[in-house]
């Protein structure tokens, strides 16, 4: 039976845009030792026919389909309970990996026992695949912790992780339809050391189309996240209360 040491997990509704360019860059990884589940969660589009046409193709990709749309927050624990490698990878359907993205991440990993979870920065790219910008983030872990009650230090679609914590945390936590990877991290971080590589291993889309009431769930749901922080998982209460203050006044300003 195949052992793979990673496991890249995707899920994607109706992404047929990008989907290719996405699974072309995983492909193409310096490491091939993965294995790469796709949940297709619920896609009316052409979806569907790309993601058999590259199950076809290579015998790495598994699809799973779900018969209606969950989310990405079940589509992403479907994937881990599926998923056989010791280390799980990351990877949003509009985003592109850069060649040496698995290499470096697992390198990293193998060198540093004590980190649960490693990131990476990345380039912002637009609709057309053009760099319009760069994304920076803290480095080590107490950067990163300090840091997070004020925004997510972590890209979501370059998480490298210990598939047995994240199992042993309890997964994500369904009653986040958004921001989903911020509760994640802010549960990991005060339990664990979580990093980011200080180099760019990922072109991030930025995409004009992201609808208002969208960015507003985003919110809404990382001030959910940031109160389950500081009443359940043990971060400053005054600095998370600040933020939340904060938060709320300008989400609703």
């Amino acid at each position: 039976m195949f052992n793979p040491k990673v496991s890249v997990i995707t899920s994607t509704h109706n992404g047929e845009r990008f989907i290719r360019e996405a699974i072309d860059s995983v492909l193409s990884q310096s490491f091939g030792d993965f294995e790469f589940l796709i949940v297709n969660d619920g896609s009316t589009d052409l979806t569907p026919v790309i993601l058999d046409e590259y199950a076809q193709k290579d015998k790495r990709i598994k699809i799973f389909a779900n018969s209606e749309c969950l989310g990405l927050t079940k589509s992403l624990n479907i994937a881990i309970k599926k998923a056989r490698g010791e280390f799980i990878a990351r990877m949003d359907d509009d985003d592109v990996c850069l060649k040496n993205r698995l290499e470096k991440q697992l390198d990293f990993m193998r060198k540093n026992f004590d980190i649960v979870l490693v990131g990476a920065l990345a380039f912002l790219i637009n609709e057309k695949g053009d760099i319009i910008g760069e994304k920076k983030l803290a480095i080590t872990p107490q950067e990163i912790k300090n840091k997070l009650l004020f925004n997510n230090q972590l890209i979501h679609s370059l998480w490298f992780a210990k598939k047995d914590i994240l199992i042993k945390e309890g997964l994500y936590n369904e009653e986040f339809k958004k921001a989903q990877d911020y509760e994640f991290v802010l549960r990991l971080a005060k339990k664990y050391k979580i990093a980011n590589l200080p180099e760019k291993l990922l072109k991030y889309r930025s995409l004009k189309t992201s609808l208002s009431l969208q960015n507003k769930d985003q919110k809404k749901f990382a001030i959910k996240a940031r109160w389950l922080a500081v009443t359940k998982y043990g971060y400053p209460k005054l600095q998370g209360l600040f933020h939340i203050i904060i938060r709320i006044i300008q989400l609703y300003a």
